[in-house]
């Protein structure tokens, strides 16, 4: 009877320590997903993990240490023996066996490498050859093809020899014999058409495919606008290297968005939160905190500059906060609609003159509202109509400055051919604040003197 997850964790520690716990975990594993199990034993020491992958067998045992992060497999690794050792990276799919013998130490990938069948190692040494972020270096070469002249009874029979080999078989890829990409066919469409069709009538010669070299980003964009399960591979001749899957290409778009968040947020680069300690962490962030406090002192010598006013006019300061916060928030608000417009398409640099028009139009009437709302609060409070029109004009003012400097630095980014999520929100905020605190005292000064 299958158990509980709930019930299950806290036996296994003790069903390690039995005689026959290669039978007891297979029992109770039997049933669970790879998944799930990855669930149970995410958090037990690498040498209890690696007894139990290797008691569930090559198979499942695979499926389970795949879900763990690379730093995580290298510890487990070393807990196996070495016929697993070449087992587990034989069976594992063609990219994440590349990215895994990269994350290990020079040596250690060289003494392991041998204990791989050649077929495997040549493909090792082939995908590792391909540039950091290109197609190259997610693809796998683990994909369904045939030649043509053949029938389509012929196709299937081929197709079932390869398909327990192939990480997909949803789309069949047809080459020369030069391994020259010329069509394609779906499964669906395969097994419907006449058994005595040729393949030559029944594939698509309208293939799309990716460069080897080309970013990953663009593949995945690819991938997205024509709904496909995988796309395949092409060198500059033509010739088919392999294909990406989506599975892959949501690990991209899930890395890319992590990095972006991290960088819009000024917290540095991506790294293992919780497999890190406190002086790891704040080496990533120190960087950003000390422009932002540059920044900040930026905005302190620009309110000595004007204390005379302050001093003249206190009820000045009572409005700082609100004006800075309004222009930062808005500038935040504009650069991140322009970052996510430039990373799907929607916003491109041709765009630009739209993009300052559309902004400022929205900073004047958001401004404007805003505005009123200070005017309003300045009559109320301070009883004074010039107060009013210097916090209502400041504020206009500042919107329209945070709208226009928050759409336009990402974009300046992008024409310098850098990362717009480079350009964190809070550093937008910060130069905003700077930005704000003078126009407002330039507006006080020549309103109220």
């Amino acid at each position: 009877m299958k158990k509980s997850l709930s019930i299950i964790s806290p036996e296994i520690k003790e069903i390690l320590r039995l005689p026959n716990k290669k039978e007891k975990l297979n029992e109770i594993f039997a049933e669970i997903h790879p998944y799930d199990i990855f669930i149970l034993v995410k958090d037990l020491m690498p040498a209890e993990v690696a007894e139990i992958i290797t008691a569930l067998g090559i198979l499942k045992g695979i499926e389970v240490f795949e879900k763990f992060k690379i730093k995580k497999q290298r510890r487990i690794f070393r807990h196996f023996s070495q016929e697993w050792m070449a087992d587990v990276l034989e069976e594992m799919p063609p990219d994440e066996r590349v990215d895994f013998i990269k994350a290990l130490p020079e040596d250690r990938a060289e003494e392991i490498l041998p204990l791989v069948a050649q077929a495997e190692r040549n493909d090792i040494k082939k995908l590792m050859q391909f540039k950091e972020g290109t197609a190259g270096s997610i693809l796998t070469t683990e994909y369904a093809s045939l030649e043509r002249g053949i029938t389509a009874k012929e196709a299937l029979e081929k197709l079932k020899l390869q398909a327990p080999n192939r990480e997909t078989i949803y789309y069949i890829y047809i080459t020369d014999e030069g391994k020259k990409l010329i069509g394609f066919i779906s499964l669906k469409k395969l097994i419907v058409s006449r058994s005595d069709a040729l393949i030559n009538d029944i594939m698509n010669e309208k293939v799309i495919s990716v460069s080897v070299n080309e970013d990953k980003e663009i593949v995945a964009k690819k991938l997205s606008d024509y709904d496909f399960l995988a796309i395949p591979v092409v060198d500059d001749n033509s010739r088919l290297i392999g294909i990406v899957t989506v599975d892959d290409v949501v690990d991209v778009v899930i890395e890319e968005d992590t990095e972006d968040i991290l960088r819009y947020g000024a917290a540095g680069e991506y790294i293992d939160y919780m497999g890190s300690g406190p002086f790891q962490i704040a080496r990533q962030r120190i960087l950003w905190l000390l422009v932002l406090v540059i920044m900040g002192f930026v905005s302190g010598w620009v309110i000595q500059k004007y204390a005379f006013q302050l001093q003249a006019i206190i009820a000045l300061a009572f409005f700082i906060p609100v004006l800075t916060a309004s222009g930062g928030n808005a500038g935040t608000q504009s650069s991140t609609v322009v970052i996510r417009g430039l990373a799907t398409g929607e916003v491109k640099m041709k765009d630009v003159i739209k993009v300052l028009k559309k902004e400022m139009l929205t900073g004047v009437l958001v401004g404007a509202v805003m505005g009123i709302l200070g005017v309003v609060r300045a009559l109320i409070a301070n009883k004074s109509p010039l107060l009013g029109v210097t916090v209502g004009l400041a504020m206009v003012a500042t919107v329209i400055i945070g709208t226009t400097l928050g759409a336009m630095l990402p974009l300046l980014f992008k024409k310098l051919r850098l990362d717009p999520a480079l350009m964190s929100g809070p550093f937008i905020s910060s130069s905003i604040d700077v930005i704000s605190l003078f126009v407002y005292f330039q507006i006080s000064f020549l309103i109220i003197k």
